[in-house]
């Protein structure tokens, strides 16, 4: 009771003070957050307020797929409110990390927040760590992952993101790695009776066995199967160590990584084998896990130069004949739509040898960087009519007015209309020939 009336207490000052109760009650990420401080300002039921928490709601629903490693050069107007999200798989022991780079406006606030896809309609709100433009999470189960990076109102500027995935766990044999597993989870054992729950790693008889991570020695033993063991808890998991040739901890000792556990051997089943260390974890329930995806850092990708920016947000157009529209930047990704000669469309985002893309419809994708090229040089020349059909943007109502009669240069089209530069150099679209016809 007495701390019920503190708080109280508390709630009856911040009121007199003009302080709102639900205010210092909410919760939720910094995006959330300042969503409501936006519409709790005089911006409120601005329309620059309505479109910025409009276009961080449809990124939600319209994603890009990537694989990881990735890393893109990209570039937001702050003119304009624009939001990016991006689709990846991850798998339980790796810990997803993101990375953003300011390399223009380094005043700028930008939100990374980071979802698990739990259905078509079901995004999860993860509450990753970090700091300073940084995030990290670790897995605690394989999916789809979604990550929305979006720019505080009236910022943005050129940026590097960086999407990538680090080990938890340090290997339990010096100057081993993963890459020197010589037999992994799920390899059939005894014909195809049972399938290996672990990995195997060679190493000398008497080489060190480590500690992957803290926990507790659980138990110390001996089997048929895995002669010598070791078992650690360590929280969620539980890590097992087998065919070892000396054990040189005792049950309850508190360990931490890099502590030595015992040596290689060839004990249990392992004795007509060479020297090796049978390596599992299991999560709770004993289900046990493949090891390697605790184990493994992504590789490093290469840098992106800025030189690359200069088409951001700029009209591009497709110069081969007939080039795909893909979801991801790979040629394994799934094909979103076939592009035509001529099609323009604005560059978004470059990733290595691809450009991620948004056409004037606003559907999105990624398309081989050397299918692309810039509109400075025109295609053709046709002159504008007073009859012609008009259009200031892609989304903009059609209109017809004599101002813009004359000589016109032909930059690219998309659907029924051309996009143009006038003889007062304004860039409109124009509904083309084609689409006269067939009126």
């Amino acid at each position: 009771m007495k701390n019920l009336f503190l708080y109280l207490l508390v709630f009856l000052c911040l009121s007199c003070q003009g302080t709102k109760i639900e205010q210092f009650l909410r919760s939720g990420s910094p995006y959330d957050k300042y969503l409501q401080d936006l519409k709790a300002s005089s911006l409120k039921g601005n329309s620059m307020v309505r479109d910025w928490e409009g276009v961080g709601v449809r990124s939600l629903a319209d994603s890009n797929r990537v694989e990881l490693p990735y890393r893109e050069l990209t570039q937001f107007d702050p003119a304009v409110p624009e939001a990016a999200s991006f689709l990846f798989s991850a798998s339980e022991g790796q810990e997803i990390t993101v990375d953003l780079k300011l390399l223009s406006d380094t005043t700028a606030t930008w939100f990374m927040d980071l979802f698990q896809v739990n259905g078509s309609d079901d995004l999860e709100d993860l509450k990753p760590e970090g700091k300073e433009n940084t995030i990290r999470y670790p897995v605690r189960s394989e999916g789809s992952y979604l990550l929305r990076l979006q720019p505080e109102l009236l910022k943005g500027g050129l940026v590097e993101l960086s999407i990538s995935y680090a080990a938890t766990l340090s290997f339990p044999l010096l100057e081993k790695s993963h890459l020197n597993i010589a037999s992994f989870f799920g390899d059939p054992r005894e014909g195809g009776r049972r399938k290996h729950e672990g990995v195997d790693v060679f190493a000398n008889r008497g080489t060190p066995v480590l500690a992957v991570s803290k926990g507790r020695v659980s138990r110390v033993g001996n089997n048929r199967l895995g002669g010598k063991t070791v078992r650690i808890s360590s929280g969620r998991y539980s890590f097992y160590y087998a065919h070892l040739d000396s054990q040189l901890v005792a049950a309850g000792t508190k360990v931490k990584p890099g502590d030595t556990l015992g040596t290689v051997g060839n004990t249990g089943n392992a004795r007509t084998t060479a020297p090796h260390l049978h390596f599992g974890i299991y999560a709770r329930g004993w289900k046990s896990m493949d090891p390697i995806y605790f184990f493994q850092d992504a590789p490093e990708l290469p840098k992106l130069p800025k030189a690359d920016s200069v088409l951001f947000n700029n009209w591009a157009r497709v110069k081969g004949e007939l080039v795909n529209l893909r979801q991801g930047p790979s040629t394994r990704s799934l094909v979103l739509d076939k592009l035509g000669k001529r099609e323009v469309f604005r560059i978004e985002g470059k990733t290595a040898g691809w450009l991620r893309i948004r056409l004037p419809d606003q559907r999105q994708g990624f398309l081989a960087e050397n299918l692309a090229e810039d509109i400075e040089s025109p295609l053709e020349e046709r002159t504008l009519q007073d009859s012609d059909w008009l259009k200031v943007n892609w989304r903009s109502s059609e209109f017809q007015h004599p101002s813009f009669s004359g000589k016109a240069e032909v930059l690219g089209s998309f659907g029924q209309f051309d996009l143009v530069t006038a003889e007062n150099g304004i860039q409109l679209w124009v509904k083309n020939q084609t689409a006269l016809t067939d009126l």
